[in-house]
């Protein structure tokens, strides 16, 4: 997990935290570009310190399969955080 914690300090002097405003704009993304068929299921109320989305169960379980695949694999979530814009 601390690898993801260095992604973030990579990106600090672009405001990246990785607190869970962050997250949700990597989320965001997923959703765009994974589920675009779901852009209208969710609803993300992230705090500094927590990430959080709410919807459907089927459509929370399928974010949390797409945010778990961008989490595991640090070239994805450099990849998603890319294309993320900072909230």
């Amino acid at each position: 997990m601390e690898a993801r914690f260095n992604i973030f300090e990579e990106k600090a002097d672009e405001g990246w935290q990785g607190n869970g405003y962050d997250w949700t704009s990597i989320a965001k993304v997923v959703v765009d570009e994974k589920m675009p068929d779901l852009k209208d299921e969710f609803d993300f109320d992230p705090e500094a310190g927590m990430f959080s989305a709410s919807g459907s169960l089927e459509a929370l379980k399928r974010l949390g399969e797409e945010m778990k695949k961008v989490f595991d694999h640090e070239d994805s979530l450099r990849d998603f955080l890319s294309r993320a814009e900072l909230d």
